[in-house]
Parts: C-alpha cells; structure tokens; sequence
C-alpha cells in the first residue's frame, strides 16, 4: 500500500488526535494534527501514514513501527479494516495492546469512523489464546491513571478453592481481578486455572499445584472443561492430598456458569493415573465435602 510521505501539516485542516507510543513503549501519547483529506478515505490514508512516521517528539516513535508495514486498507459505511503485515506478530503482548488501541483511537479520531478492524495479511487478528479480537471502538480503551492505556472491561470475581494448613481440605477465597489488559482475552477457565497455578495470597490459605506446572490446553465442551496439564502437575506441592490438589481445579472451574464437570489430562493424554488415586478418564463433578 503506498503512503503518503510523511511531513509538515497544514494547520487549516480537519484537526484529529493521533496516538503515539513513547520510546519505553509503556503509555500512548496523543498529538493533534490537521487531515487535508477532502473525504474519509483520503483521511485514513493520512491517519495512517502518521501513525507510520516517526514524530518531531523525539520522547515519541512511530505507532507502527519495528518493520510492520500496512498491506492495504478498507472503509465499508462506518468501519474501517486494516491488513497489516506479519511482523505485527512478533509485538510483545503490551507492545501490541498499546499499537492496536493506538490504530484503533487514531482512525475513529476521524469523523465517519466509528468501528475498526485489524487483520494479519487478511487473516483475523488473534488475542493470546487463538480467540479473534473483532471489531473495535475507542471505547474498549482506557488511560490507566493518566499513564498506561489499557484494554477496559470490567472487574471480575472469581471463587477459587485453596488449602487449608494440614493440606487436607479447602477454603474458598473470592478474588477480584482487574479485567484489563492482562486478562481481558483469556477465556475464563483459562484464568481460572492460572489463577490456581499462582496461589493464595496474604497468606489466606495454601497453594494445592506445583506453581512450575504449565496449561497445555483448555476446552469447554457440552459444559465440561478438559484441562490438559504438562507433567508436572503430578508433582506433589507440600502435605496437599491428591483430593485436595484435584478438587481445588475442579470446585473453582464449576463455580462458572458454563461449566459443570472437569476432565484433566497429562501432557494430552487421559491414560493412567493422579499420583496412583484418580484414573483420568474420570470427569469429575464439584465436591463440597472438603471445603471448610
């Protein structure tokens, strides 16, 4: 897609704010310049050779940058879809939460654009767990303390389940996450899980998973969650009995509206046994006799 060159703007144009990155790639900054364009499309091409160039602010780089290049754009009524090139996936996840609210405040900047679309060489944009991100507006992006710009959803509470001392049953634990940058594209169970892997904190119970253990994969199908784990999982963490380690995943995965049974695998695979106890074929349900 050829650009427009980048250079000095005539200041009696359609005045739009264009956001930038600053060089520790920690926060955007918002520079206002003037479109010369006489129609919307003339205006993104120039919306996006700003965010190409690198600004006069020498504290500032350019939004698109590290080899991206922009493939080819489109506007239909009142979206505008970007294909950019495949260097795009090499952005680090804060990096590419940053470029994309970037794209996404400085296109709707201009008037008729309301909706954006991102594509790596025409293929959907995806978020950490493979989910396509879809169609965005200013409005999923929020200035964090005047400072950090990040994906805005909500707060969410999750219900987890942890030991108690003896490692022999469970305390639940409400936590509320921020539902922001970090979290906002990983599918519930997903934080669930990770959120388990981490562990209590301020020493409100004790951890039931060896913290090393890695997710493999997680599933929802016909409300029960397949969780697959790597093996170290298997590895014992404290005095926690298997019963303890199991249903603390199982509880707290049940506790959402979509699941009703889990199933765990090792490394992909259902075959053979937790620590010598649970076969893994078994789908399990909650199990409330061991929480406290």
């Amino acid at each position: 897609m050829g650009l427009a060159a980048c250079g000095e703007v005539d200041e009696s144009g359609t005045p739009v704010e264009i956001s930038y990155l600053n060089n520790d790639e920690t926060k955007l900054v918002k520079e206002t310049h003037y479109l010369q364009g006489s129609d919307v499309k003339e205006m993104i091409v120039e919306v996006l050779t700003l965010l190409c160039c690198v600004p006069e602010n020498r504290e500032l780089k350019a939004t698109i940058a590290s080899g991206i290049n922009v493939v080819n754009y489109s506007f239909d009524g009142e979206q505008v879809t970007v294909s950019l090139g495949e260097k795009y996936r090499d952005l680090s996840r804060t990096t590419e939460v940053l470029t994309r609210a970037a794209i996404v405040r400085s296109l709707t900047a201009i008037p008729e654009v309301n909706y954006v679309l991102i594509t790596i060489n025409g293929e959907p944009l995806t978020d950490g767990s493979g989910a396509p991100v879809g169609v965005m507006t200013a409005d999923m992006f929020v200035d964090n303390a005047g400072t950090q710009m990040v994906e805005s959803v909500s707060k969410v509470t999750l219900k987890l389940y942890f030991a108690n001392e003896d490692g022999d049953g469970l305390i639940e634990i409400n936590r509320e996450l921020a539902h922001d940058a970090d979290v906002s594209n990983v599918p519930m169970e997903r934080l669930v899980i990770e959120q388990i892997i981490s562990g209590p904190v301020n020493g409100e119970s004790y951890p039931t998973v060896n913290p090393d253990t890695k997710i493999l994969g997680v599933t929802v199908r016909d409300g029960v969650c397949h969780v697959d784990f790597d093996g170290t999982f298997m590895t014992p963490i404290n005095n926690v009995s298997s019963d303890v380690t199991i249903y603390s995943i199982v509880n707290s995965l049940v506790e959402l509206s979509n699941v009703n049974k889990v199933q765990i695998s090792i490394d992909g695979s259902t075959g053979g046994k937790f620590r010598d106890k649970y076969d893994l074929t078994t789908v399990f349900e909650r199990n409330l006799e061991i929480v406290e």
